[in-house]
């Protein structure tokens, strides 16, 4: 069989190099690049970006990765998405052909590219969707993998455009680039980010309020009072406020009355304390589903479920990825003859009990009477020195033994 004038042989085990035609880097299909520039959101410009991206006829994303752009500097958010794909990210994946594993075709996805392929393909899950293409085949290794800019990828017709306002562009599920470009993610979805918008925005309107309020009444002001016309006088005191420190400051009319009006609570700092902790909290169910993991005032009882509820979350992101990888990554390595037919790509199962499963399983046999550990066992299983105790038969026993001998 030929794939680009190859011979390809499904059923070989040697290495495969293909290089990949020059007329299927659909990224050279971009000719107006644009800088998608960070800017200030607030609520209304959100809801702008959503509707010019929810467009039936004529959806425009650009607006939408703007925001995005912006409220993905946030420390909670970054922290949350980390630690969900990491949830993925940790664990191996192996190779399997007709059920069992393959060592060597192991290899091949033991490698970075893979890697950023699995990183890529779970933003998907926050961006809405990952348009991803492969470099050169050497060797069974894929030189790198590239993230096509969102801006320029159009889902819902699957397409790339040569700018961002385009709506006609080249088709990615098209030769001759449909085996080197994955697009992951469903046509029309918009991610998570675009429910954790308006939380980052509300919370750092918040620390911006909050910021403003120190400014104010955290420090003193600083107020200079003289009925003194000379501008020479005037300005020297002004300048010596001004010098005084980083507070604000101000010279008046001895007539003059300032004042500055406040809540008079102790405790005024807590509603904006409130409202970015409310944020995060929301963020963290939005993203992990939870917040124990992310909150270090979780209680033990509600962490442990928490984490159940977590580790939920992660079997799904695994199920997403097997997808992903078994019915769009694996086709396209069998049609570039790395894969044999019949190849599946899985999450190594881990089969180990926890140490409180196992203590009870160790217990019961125990009390059958048939078993017993040995004291290295009990140490290197649950790190705990064990030192032998006699028998307390054998004690007594002993000690009558020595009373004969010294009567």
């Amino acid at each position: 069989m030929k794939i680009f004038g190859y011979d390809i042989n499904f059923n070989k085990a040697e290495n495969v190099s293909v290089n990949r035609p020059a007329n299927s880097d659909i990224r050279k299909r971009i000719t107006v690049p644009t800088q998608l520039y960070r800017s200030r959101q607030d609520i209304s410009q959100w809801r702008a970006a959503l509707t010019s991206a929810e467009s039936i006829y004529s959806p425009q994303r650009y607006l939408l990765y703007r925001c995005y752009n912006d409220i993905v500097l946030d420390a909670h958010l970054t922290a949350a998405i980390n630690q969900r794909k990491n949830l993925t990210l940790s664990k191996e994946f192996e190779v399997k052909v007709n059920g069992e594993e393959d060592e060597e075709l192991c290899k091949v996805i033991k490698t970075k590219w893979f890697r950023d392929f699995l990183d890529y393909s779970l933003d998907s899950i926050f961006y809405g969707h990952s348009l991803i293409q492969f470099d050169s085949l050497v060797e069974d290794t894929f030189k790198a993998v590239e993230l096509i800019p969102r801006e320029y990828v159009k889902p819902e017709f699957h397409i790339v455009t040569n700018s961002y306002a385009d709506l006609e562009g080249a088709d990615y599920l098209e030769n001759p680039y449909k085996n080197w470009c994955i697009g992951v993610g469903k046509d029309r979805d918009l991610g998570l980010l675009m429910k954790a918008a308006p939380l980052v925005i509300w919370k750092k309107n918040a620390l911006g309020a909050w910021a403003e309020y120190g400014e104010v009444f955290g420090v003193p002001l600083r107020i200079g009072k003289t009925n003194v016309r000379d501008e020479e006088t005037r300005a020297n005191m002004e300048g010596f406020l001004k010098n005084l420190g980083t507070s604000s400051y101000g010279v008046f009319d001895t007539d003059d009355l300032i004042e500055i009006v406040d809540s008079g609570k102790s405790d005024a700092f807590q509603v904006f304390d409130m409202m970015i902790a409310r944020c995060n909290s929301e963020i963290s169910k939005l993203i992990l589903g939870q917040t124990a993991t992310m909150d270090e005032k979780s209680f033990v009882g509600s962490a442990e479920v928490q984490e159940r509820v977590l580790k939920n979350v992660a079997y799904g992101d695994e199920f997403f990825i097997e997808g992903v990888l078994n019915y769009q990554l694996v086709p396209m390595m069998q049609r570039l003859g790395i894969f044999p037919p019949n190849t599946k790509i899985k999450v190594e199962t881990e089969e180990e009990l926890s140490l409180l499963e196992q203590s009870k399983l160790d217990i019961e046999l125990i009390k059958t009477g048939k078993f017993t550990f040995s004291a290295e066992y009990l140490d290197e299983k649950y790190g705990s020195e064990v030192i032998e105790v006699m028998d307390q038969s054998s004690v007594k026993s002993i000690k009558n033994r020595l009373d004969n001998l010294y009567k």
